[in-house]
């Protein structure tokens, strides 16, 4: 009997080491070690950007604003082969915007938080990864004119809001290696956030408790996204130096009021666990 078991089992197990094997020849066509292919790991990016802003609160100033924008970015990714992989991002950054006559300057600031999970997509093109899923994105920011002595000299920023995302690497060979070349977009569906009223003060709100509308419906009907091109260059066993772009397009409408930020920056960092 147990001869009989052993020789029923035998078939099961060699389709099991072939399908083991198969996986292994893959993970070594990628370029990837068998441990790293089927064993959850950690990517961390280390970022800092510099580039143009434009700024427009009419709460403020019915001007735009024109400056430097600078940004600190951290996120890691936790990658599980075959489940959904999940990405947290903070983000901290400051602009000095000025206006067109010159003689009215802004400075901001604000606070991103993102959390992401993603899928991996089955392609068919070689050398090529695709997630896709939802995130979550929590913004927290000020505004202050210094043009305004004393009539709404401030503002504040508070938004939450859900939405779609999608990362896409592509590896070219140059020289034999592998570069990665990474495309990331997110873009809110639905939130909410914080606004005061057209000519409502800050005094009225929290001193008065005079509230109208200040919790604001947030759709894709006023679209905002936010994107990132980057290059990954391998200088160590686990390190790549990265470069790139990154665009960061934030606008609104509440309560009669306009509001956008736009960044377009050049970014550069590291990116550790490989």
């Amino acid at each position: 009997m147990r001869t009989i078991l052993i020789i029923l089992a035998l078939p099961l197990a060699s389709y099991a080491f072939a399908q083991e094997a198969n996986d292994i020849i893959k993970a070594l066509e990628e370029n990837l070690s068998y441990l790293e292919y089927v064993t959850p790991h950690t990517e961390h990016s280390t970022m800092v950007s510099i580039g143009h802003a434009n700024r427009l609160d009419t709460y403020l100033s019915p001007e735009e604003y024109e400056g430097t924008d600078i940004r600190f970015i951290s996120s890691s990714m936790r990658m599980s082969h075959g489940t959904w992989d999940k990405q947290f991002t903070h983000e901290g950054a400051f602009d000095y915007t000025n206006n067109r006559a010159g003689n009215g300057k802004t400075l901001a600031g604000h606070y991103n938080f993102a959390f992401s999970m993603l899928k991996p997509l089955d392609v068919a093109v070689n050398r090529l990864e695709l997630r896709a899923g939802f995130a979550s994105d929590l913004y927290l920011g000020f505004a202050y004119n210094m043009h305004n002595s004393s009539n709404n000299p401030a503002q504040g920023y508070a938004s939450l809001s859900l939405g779609a995302t999608a990362i896409a690497t592509y590896k070219i060979k140059i020289f034999n290696k592998l570069l990665p070349i990474n495309y990331e977009v997110r873009i809110p569906m639905i939130g909410a956030m914080f606004s005061p009223a057209f000519g409502q003060s800050y005094y009225e709100i929290f001193n008065n408790g005079n509230y109208d509308s200040n919790i604001v419906l947030t759709t894709i009907a006023i679209p905002q996204f936010k994107h990132q091109l980057t290059i990954d260059y391998p200088i160590g066993k686990h390190t790549n130096l990265r470069i790139g772009y990154l665009g960061d397009y934030r606008q609104s409408k509440p309560n009669h009021l306009k509001q956008h930020t736009y960044t377009n920056s050049f970014i550069v960092g590291y990116v550790t666990g490989i």
